[in-house]
Order: structure tokens, then C-alpha cells, then sequence
């Protein structure tokens, strides 16, 4: 596996899209990565794919090229752009690939597809896409099916808050967390982000509290340790990469109803752009591939860019 960090990023000439552009214009880490601009575009528009096999029949040759082609024709003329304003931005021109497939399969798929068959660093989608995804939903039908089965690659889902690089980063000890921590680190060495790391935990407990007598005690007692344990070695693995140690904060929360919903409210109240999340937490399932909370913080974090790490 190259150690090089080569970006797959999706897009597919709308509004929304064009704010996945803004997004790497403004995240300055990424300047100095491969980035590749990727487009699946579709031979005939997406509403014959309910028509019935034989409705296909009655479209001639001719009219599903020219579709196709004037198709192509829009993306490369917006990923061109999206180049160009990329450079502008800082990116280097040799670093900037653009890349146009014809759909075989579902978007998705494609989209895994090229992941499976490249050595890319990261994957970066949007939530919805076209102008035509409905109102009030969360997440279109394809950036849903990436977050489940995009598994074996950060996948980094660009939100809508101005760009500060102020990350919150979710401790909790486990591996995944870790792998988060580690990313974030590699990502944003040697830079003057901010980051906040976060850890919440249910139950209330002080140091203070004698251990022995109360089993329920003893049990929160240990994981204040747990955390306040894994929140030390995550700032020091950030500083080791460069990141100055005053920019780094940390905090444990106790007494939390609900760990997304206390990890988002901290969030927002400290005003961060982007939360940062491995795929799953301690109570890894292995038969799921996102865990509870990160699928929470998904769907009620719109505006926040979201990063998960595997």
C-alpha cells in the first residue's frame, strides 16, 4: 500500500457539489495532497432507470450518445473549473487528476469500485446531491450507502460551517478512536489547527469517591480513568506531530442522556467546523460497520464536515 496521501474526491455538477470544492479550497492541509475529481456520469438520465426493460428498447442509439456525451461534455467542463479554482486556491497543478466513468452499475458501486481498485488516502463525498435530492432529508440515497459500505477508508463528509480548522475529535478509548486520532494527527501535522478532544461519559463521579462500596461507583470511577487516560495519550500523540500543545483542549463530560447529542452541543458550542469520529466505538459489533453514535452524529449534523475514520 502506498504511504502517499491520494484523495478520491466525488462530485457531480451541482450547486451542492460545487460546495465540496469551497470545502477543499478552504481546508489547507489538503493543498499539499493528490487529489483526484471523480464523476460517474449516467449514458441516459436517471429517471429511464424506472422504466421497464422493454420502455429501453424504444430509445434509439443515437439519443442515449448524444445524452451521454453532452453529459460528459457539463462534468469535464465542471471538473476543469473545479481545477482551476483549486490551483488558485493552492493546490498544485500535478497534484489535481480528473477522472470521467461511464455508469455500468449503480453510482455507488462505481464509486466503491474505484476505491477498491486504487490506492487512495481518503474518500470525500457530500450529504445530498443534485438540486432534484427532496427537501428535509438528511442524506441522499448514494452518500447513505457510502457511509455504510465505505468502510475500509476515511471518509470525510464535507458540511457547510465556514472553514477554521477546529476539529473535535471523539475519545473513548477504543481502537477505532485511536485510528481517528492517529488520522487527525497525519492530516494536520505541524499545522496551527485547533482541535478539542472530547470524551462523555454517562454516569457522574469524582476522584474523591471511595472505591469499594458501591460497585456502580467503582465501575465509573474506572472509566473516568479510561477516558481521562485516553485523552491524555491523544494530545500527546497530536503533539508529537507538530501541533502546538496550547491549541489542543480537552474535556470530560459526565452525566450525558445522550453521548451524540452531548458530543454535538459541545460541538457547536465551542463553534468547530469539523467533528472528527472512528467508525465504531467501544462496543465494537462486528457484524456492523458504523456504530451507533457516529451514525447519530450523521444524521443530525448537517452542517458539520464529518470525518470517519476506519
Amino acid at each position: 500500500m502506498s504511504t502517499e496521501k491520494k484523495i478520491l474526491v466525488t462530485l457531480d455538477g451541482s450547486k451542492r457539489s460545487k460546495r465540496t470544492v469551497d470545502y477543499l479550497c478552504s481546508f489547507k492541509p489538503f493543498r499539499d495532497t493528490k487529489v483526484t475529481l471523480f464523476n460517474i456520469t449516467t449514458p441516459v438520465p436517471e429517471a429511464y432507470y424506472d422504466l421497464t426493460r422493454d420502455s429501453f428498447s424504444n430509445i434509439s442509439v443515437s439519443q442515449i450518445k448524444a445524452w451521454e456525451m453532452g453529459q460528459k461534455t457539463i462534468m469535464t467542463e465542471f471538473l476543469k473549473e473545479a481545477r482551476q479554482k483549486m490551483i488558485a486556491a493552492g493546490y498544485k497543478p500535478d497534484n489535481i487528476g480528473m477522472k470521467l466513468v461511464s455508469r455500468s452499475k449503480g453510482v455507488a458501486r462505481g464509486v466503491l469500485d474505484e476505491i477498491k481498485n486504487n490506492e487512495y488516502h481518503s474518500l470525500v463525498i457530500r450529504r445530498r446531491g443534485n438540486a432534484n435530492s427532496m427537501l428535509g432529508v438528511t442524506m441522499g440515497g448514494v452518500a447513505a450507502k457510502l457511509v455504510e459500505k465505505a468502510s475500509s477508508i476515511p471518509l470525510i463528509i464535507a458540511g457547510t460551517h465556514e472553514i477554521k480548522h477546529y476539529l473535535c475529535i471523539a475519545v473513548d478509548g477504543s481502537p477505532g478512536s485511536k485510528h481517528a486520532i492517529q488520522y487527525t494527527a497525519d492530516m494536520m501535522a505541524k499545522t496551527i489547527c485547533r482541535i478539542l478532544l472530547c470524551a462523555i461519559m454517562r454516569t457522574t463521579v469524582t476522584d474523591s469517591v471511595p472505591e469499594g462500596k458501591d460497585p456502580f461507583v467503582d465501575m465509573s470511577l474506572q472509566a473516568k480513568r479510561t477516558l481521562d487516560e485516553a485523552l491524555a495519550e491523544a494530545k500527546q500523540i497530536l503533539t508529537q506531530a507538530g501541533i502546538p500543545e496550547d491549541r489542543i483542549e480537552t474535556r470530560l463530560i459526565q452525566g450525558a442522556q445522550s453521548r451524540a447529542g452531548a458530543l454535538l452541543d459541545k460541538a457547536r458550542a465551542a463553534k468547530c467546523d469539523t467533528i472528527v469520529m472512528g467508525r465504531k466505538g467501544v462496543s465494537d459489533v462486528e457484524n456492523f460497520d458504523l456504530g451507533r453514535i457516529p451514525r447519530k452524529i450523521i444524521y443530525a449534523s448537517r452542517k458539520f464536515t464529518i470525518w470517519l475514520i476506519p
